[in-house]
């Protein structure tokens, strides 16, 4: 069955990856470090982010505790002195307390206690310092190669801009591994580097180009949005996403393949681009006859993405008639068999396989259903529950709603309703004219350079969320019990990054992050899927 795909690729899946690799832990989708990607998308510490240790620049807060942790008193340090608190602690009460203890130190001096190095960053702090890092690549590359296609930069500049970026890696590898004298040795094929007077005449170069002509603007105003607008769509958020297995686009020399082809035809296809074929003939040669070569499997299987891997399959059944999988279930066995074939799956028919493995048969894998359910975007769970009729039932007719049908008989309570909720695939957007308007220039003296960036605040709408924190607030903290339903509501309809300012006004309203609060009125099952989700 073809399913409908708003993508080139015919998926809403990234298929420039494999199978989602599945555990005992639920993985939330992150959206971007502290609310919006770095790299030219906004100032630092920009719309209530706190410079400082602990406090990535960011929407409203760093990311201590949870990749969306709006606590912005965890640690005690880079929070500023704003709100008439001390710094690191939330309250005026407390802040009674810091002034008191202060007080009572300065009359009762004690000894002086030995100065001590500040504690590491947390892992969480780590992690977003690296996806930071990440995000900012991806961004500086997206926005080169917007210029590129529009004449404002050469291949060749580029060329050297990753020539310069690998050359001062090599120069810092040789600092850390060997003696200072070997960084004076000079590359034969190093380039010279242009003077600052030739960049800064460039860059005025283009500055004055994009100030005289407003439709290259425009051009380039509407490729940054439309580059968003795909990021959000693939991931739910609007950092650039790829996939950890990328496409294979050209044979090298030390691919099993070029040497395979070179015995076989004297055909030499280094430097050539991917053929289905080639690889076709690869593993026909490695499953006929006595034995299995399990590593030239291994190789095709693993450094092809999934796209390819479906190519090799219609392929391979038009070669030699035959079904590449059950091919690959002939000549292997145990759990490598199991993950090969698994392998060749579309990602929505595996997806589909494994709600259905977690739900039918003897009791229920509520973690997979979260990790599954609650971490993919609306298309892809469209997609998934059309492979859902198929895999469940594939001896009956049943319509779209097999899935909700299953989960309710299969789950109770408030956890089934949860489940329901995340599998209409229905979570709120950001409409495509808001990315729009909320694309603006990032000027130098008044002229364009672009570049440009998001403004956050055109996206969300900020009174909308404080309701809804005070709703979230007066369902949990405020009364006795738990209004589930409310959490239900708020926590599935709308996108991440509302989500994320609701998180923020919560914290004002509440003094508690949405994680200590989820934790606190909340359990089992029901409790791990909001906090999936957050």
């Amino acid at each position: 069955m073809a399913y409908r795909s708003n993508y080139p690729s015919q998926s809403n899946y990234p298929m420039n990856s494999g199978p989602p690799m599945m555990s005992n832990a639920a993985y939330p989708p992150r959206p971007p470090n502290g609310f919006g990607p770095p790299g030219g998308f906004g100032p630092p510490g920009g719309f209530g982010g706190h410079p400082g240790f602990g406090q990535p620049p960011c929407f409203g807060g760093g990311g201590q505790l949870s990749a969306y942790n709006v606590n912005q008193y965890t640690l005690g340090g880079g929070h500023s002195n704003s709100f008439g608190g001390a710094p690191g602690f939330p309250s005026p009460a407390i802040n009674q307390v810091h002034q008191q203890f202060f007080h009572q130190a300065q009359h009762h001096p004690q000894v002086e206690a030995p100065v001590l190095p500040p504690p590491p960053p947390p892992p969480s702090m780590q992690y977003n310092q690296a996806a930071s890092h990440c995000g900012m690549m991806g961004m500086m590359g997206l926005q080169m190669d917007m210029m590129k296609k529009c004449g404002l930069v050469s291949d060749s500049e580029d060329e050297y801009e990753d020539d310069e970026g690998n050359k001062r890696r090599r120069c810092r590898r040789r600092k850390h591994h060997y003696d200072d004298s070997d960084d004076d040795e000079k590359k034969p094929d190093e380039k010279s580097s242009p003077s600052e007077d030739e960049m800064k005449k460039k860059a005025e170069a283009i500055q004055t180009k994009l100030d005289s002509d407003e439709e290259l603007m425009q051009r380039l105003r509407q490729m940054f949005a439309q580059g968003i607008i795909r990021c959000l769509k693939v991931s739910g958020t609007i950092d650039v996403t790829e996939g950890t297995v990328k496409p294979f686009e050209f044979y090298d020399e030390g691919d099993p393949v070029v040497k395979h082809i070179l015995a076989k035809r004297t055909y030499n296809i280094v430097g050539k681009p991917w053929q289905a074929d080639l690889d076709c003939e690869y593993l026909d040669e490695a499953m006929d006859g006595a034995g299995t070569n399990e590593d030239a499997i291994i190789h095709v299987a693993t450094s092809r993405c999934n796209l390819q891997r479906q190519e090799l399959k219609k392929t391979f059944k038009t070669l030699y008639g035959k079904d590449l999988v059950e091919r690959i279930d002939e000549e292997l066995s145990g759990n490598f068999r199991k993950a090969t074939k698994y392998l060749f799956m579309k990602p929505e028919i595996f997806d589909a396989w494994i709600v259905k493995q977690s739900i039918y048969g003897l009791g229920t894998d509520e973690k997979t259903l979260i990790e599954i359910l609650m971490t993919r975007t609306n298309a892809q769970i469209h997609e998934m529950k059309h492979a859902y009729r198929d895999v469940a039932l594939p001896n009956k007719k049943c319509g779209c709603d097999q899935l909700d049908k299953d989960i309710e008989d299969d789950t109770s309570g408030d956890f089934k309703r949860l489940l329901v909720s995340a599998g209409q695939g229905n979570r709120k957007e950001i409409a495509e004219d808001k990315i729009l308007a909320a694309v603006e220039d990032v000027k130098i003296d008044g002229k364009p350079t672009g570049q440009f960036r998001i403004n956050f605040e055109k996206l969300v709408d900020f009174e909308l969320c404080k309701c809804e924190a005070e709703a979230l607030y007066k369902a949990g903290e405020d009364k006795w019990g738990t209004d589930e339903k409310e959490f239900n509501r708020i926590f599935s309809f709308y996108d991440f990054y509302t989500l994320k300012v609701i998180y923020d006004e919560y914290v004002k309203i509440s003094q508690r992050d949405i994680l200590n609060s989820i934790d606190r009125e909340t359990s089992g099952n029901f409790k791990k899927g909001l906090r999936a989700i957050d």
